[in-house]
């Protein structure tokens, strides 16, 4: 077993990331390879590291974390919040070249996204299940942990899919929300920059594009790899079913939303393909990956994971969290140690049969229905949550907002204006750009309804839910799905 685990340096890694980056992955294979202890070695060792770190240079936690001992256990050290985070943005962060009005003239642009700020930085900007706006600064060093951790799942690969991926000539489609500084948008653009040869072979291809559109164009780039969220990758392979989408790529990454039984096993049979499930967040872009028997493994050499209650209690195992702390233990420019994350995950006290060490997790992330509407012709027309929201979110003036469907023909908006941003000429604009947003996907006469009240948790899940169907249904059917009638 190996007791000292690759421990990096980032002036190293600046000067050496070829080097530095090998050495990354063969650690990652290493830790997977010798067993429980060996990760365990290494999270303790790095929580060390970025707990030093971030006490020597960031100001929000020299302060936070005054009067603990000099190497605090885990548990000693007081979770954190996206608000309290932001709302101390330049103090939380340990380079004095990063700061919260220099990051956000940078997001500003859509056009810049995936290029590295300050010549070092990856910038990332996510809402989330609480709804509230963060951003998150990458260094190289972090970059480089989350790349040699992708290359390590590559073992759900068979050979036959290999061979196929390169007799495709390696073409990577991804299918996401765009203009904007999004994880997906912004690593797809970052590896454009950094591997010039490879940028033909990248290609983003928007959530807003009409169905009929997207299928086409896909259809002509022929991807090896195809990559979105599940609920497009669904609408997807249905339209595999139906003949219209022709593409057979070698393997599929779904992330960002929960993947349900039926959209994976639709997936895999429609497309004739394995999926490669992540579990993926702006905090930390490989949380999670998933292994050959479809089960979701924490990467626990760089990341931990606590499931805990409403009182940041510990969750026992087999049981669902209320929310979950994270702690990255790669990123220093931005250190995130004990984060209140948001997502409610459930650890297995059962070990997995693809004889990984890395623990097993059940996720309920960011969940959103597909909401459907009738076209001029009567024929329904499907709309992703995430389309919707990406319309929404990027209206001048929106801080947070909710979407839900009343009627075939009704859709009902909750919106929380920005700062001093004026509620009316917020909600004309909301309106006016989501008319235009269904008028693109040919969907006509959609009544929009201005709901007063203002974006809310759910009462009981306490979770953010920002698009979902509330038409009434049918007894039978909410009698089968388990849901009240």
């Amino acid at each position: 077993m190996s007791d000292r685990p690759h421990q990096p340096v980032p002036d190293a890694y600046r000067r050496h990331p070829l080097r530095s980056w090998l050495r990354l992955a063969l650690d990652a294979r290493r830790a997977a390879r010798d067993g429980p202890a060996a990760v365990a070695a290494r999270q303790e060792a790095r929580l060390r590291v970025i707990v030093a770190h971030a006490r020597a240079h960031s100001p929000f936690y020299r302060h936070l974390w005054a009067g603990l001992p000099d190497a605090p256990r885990l548990e000693e050290l007081p979770p954190v919040s996206k608000p309290e985070l932001m709302a101390r943005f330049d103090d939380w962060l340990t380079d004095p070249r990063v700061t919260l009005g220099a990051v956000e003239a940078f997001v500003s642009n859509p056009a810049r996204a995936g290029e590295l700020f300050a010549s070092e930085f990856s910038v990332w900007t996510t809402s989330g299940t609480t709804g509230q706006r963060a951003v998150f600064v990458h260094d190289r060093l972090a970059l480089g942990v989350y790349d040699a951790l992708t290359v390590t799942q590559t073992h759900v690969l068979t050979k036959g899919a290999i061979l196929r991926a390169l007799g495709k000539g390696l073409r990577i489609a991804t299918v996401v929300a765009t203009g904007g500084h999004h994880v997906s948008t912004s690593l797809v653009n970052l590896n454009r920059h950094r591997f010039p040869a490879l940028a033909r072979r990248l290609r983003i291809f928007s959530v807003l594009t009409p169905m009929p559109r997207l299928v086409a164009a896909l259809n002509a780039f022929d991807p090896a790899v195809l990559i979105g969220y599940p609920t497009a990758l669904h609408l997807l392979a249905l339209e595999a079913e139906r003949g219209n989408l022709r593409v057979r790529p070698a393997l599929v990454v779904v992330g960002g939303e929960v993947l349900t039984a039926q959209a994976r096993d639709t997936i895999e049979h429609a497309l004739g393909t394995r999926i490669l499930d992540l579990y993926a967040a702006g905090e930390f872009p490989g949380i999670a990956f998933g292994c050959r028997f479809g089960r979701l493994h924490a990467n626990a050499d760089w990341v931990i994971l606590e499931p805990v209650e409403a009182d940041f209690s510990p969750t026992p195992p087999d049981r669902a969290s209320h929310t979950v702390l994270i702690t990255n233990l790669a990123n220093r420019v931005q250190p995130i140690v004990r984060y209140d994350l948001g997502d409610s995950i459930t650890v297995s006290s059962a070990s997995c049969a693809c004889g990984s060490p890395f623990p097993v997790l059940e996720v309920g992330g960011r969940k959103g229905d597909v909401l459907r509407f009738p076209s001029a012709n009567g024929r329904e027309i499907a709309v992703l949550p995430l389309a919707l929201a990406t319309v929404v979110e990027k209206t001048p003036g929106v801080r947070r907002f909710q979407a839900y469907q009343t009627g075939d023909r009704e859709l009902r908006i909750r919106i929380e204006p920005d700062g001093e941003a004026d509620g009316e000429a917020t909600w004309a604009r909301v309106a006016g750009r989501v008319d235009s947003f269904l008028a693109s996907q040919g969907i006509v006469g959609v009544g929009l309804v201005r709901d007063e009240a203002l974006p809310a948790r759910d009462p009981r899940s306490q979770k953010f839910q920002a698009v979902w169907d509330a038409r009434p249904r049918p007894a039978a059917l909410a009698t089968r799905i388990g849901e009240p009638s």
